[in-house]
């Protein structure tokens, strides 16, 4: 790869504005998530509760929810159509939305025990909000994604492996888990881990996951059971890309520079140097953060104003 590699947006979407057209600010967002079908979904909520203690997110929320579906060419770099889903008053402090096949799976990343009979944090919901089911998926999720030949993917937290809201035995100890589209088990990681940093999912369906304490990235593909472990070099990252073609990973540099990004070639059982990664639009260079990604698309922020989406085929390249 070259000593830089500089890619150029096409496009620029006004965030703020497109937030304003709907009646909301940038005090109801919650989420932005892009799907397995490549649209955007941006998760809205009226009344977001305080943190307990500042800290914790609580587990419930009974407030007014909304979903914006962004369908966007990814070449153009640039949304065709919009769509706005009142989703009503939910029970649950909803952070993560997916696209499935009956609507969308709303995930909480909070769920309390309850001495034996735990909250429902997960949920799939018709497009006027109305619940077609719901089940638990364990306390303390940090990721989400949903994959149709695979089924729902979390990463969780310390507080989710480790116990906390009254778990002795957290469905999250495995630190990574599958699960079906109606809350049965599938898959769990055999590793241990601290805290599920970053996930993503590549187009051939291997999950890549980057970790706590050890800062490894490992890729898995649970139908063929197999798991390979990369050192990135880079502690505290909580965002990745993996290119179409899967000769690249590009990664934000973690702790302290989230809004500065690293490629690697990604060379079988182990990742080429770094080199930098510079985004410019009409000229100037763009402070972004890596907001959302699923395989190969991403979606960047730079102050919460602008929005950047793009699809990269070939991060080796730039292309």
């Amino acid at each position: 790869m070259d000593q830089q590699i500089t890619i150029g947006f096409k496009n620029c979407i006004d965030l703020a504005e497109l937030m304003k057209k709907y009646d909301h600010s940038s005090g109801d967002y919650v989420t932005m998530q892009t799907g397995y079908d490549g649209n955007i979904y941006i998760l809205l909520n009226k009344n977001i509760p305080e943190r307990i203690d500042g800290m914790f997110v609580p587990a419930e929320s009974n407030s007014i929810f909304a979903v914006l579906v962004l369908q966007v060419d990814w070449h153009e770099e640039k949304i065709i159509h919009e769509k706005y889903y009142d989703l009503g008053v939910q029970k649950m402090n909803y952070s993560f939305i997916q696209p499935i096949s009956q609507g969308f799976l709303l995930v909480a990343a909070r769920c309390r025990y309850n001495k034996g009979n735990p909250d429902k944090n997960a949920s799939v919901i018709d497009l006027d909000g109305n619940m077609i089911r719901e089940f638990c998926i364990g306390d303390g999720i940090s990721q989400c994604l949903f994959h149709p030949d695979m089924g729902i993917i979390t990463g969780y937290f310390d507080e989710g492996i480790f116990g906390n809201y009254g778990w002795k035995e957290p469905l999250g100890a495995y630190g990574v888990r599958v699960w079906g589209d109606d809350g049965q088990d599938i898959w769990k990681a055999d590793k241990q881990i601290y805290d599920c940093y970053a996930m993503n999912v590549s187009g051939t369906g291997d999950i890549w996951y980057y970790y706590y304490d050890e800062f490894k990235l490992v890729k898995t593909n649970i139908k063929e059971a197999y798991d390979r472990e990369y050192i990135p070099e880079i502690k505290g990252a909580d965002s990745f890309i993996i290119s179409e073609d899967e000769t690249t990973l590009v990664m934000d540099k973690g702790y302290d520079a989230n809004d500065e990004f690293a490629a690697k070639k990604i060379l079988y059982d182990k990742l080429g140097d770094e080199v930098p990664v510079i985004f410019m639009y009409e000229g100037k260079e763009c402070r972004v953060r890596l907001i959302s990604s699923y395989g190969s698309k991403a979606v960047f922020v730079e102050d919460w104003k602008h929005m950047f989406i793009r699809s990269f085929q070939s991060l080796c390249t730039g292309n």
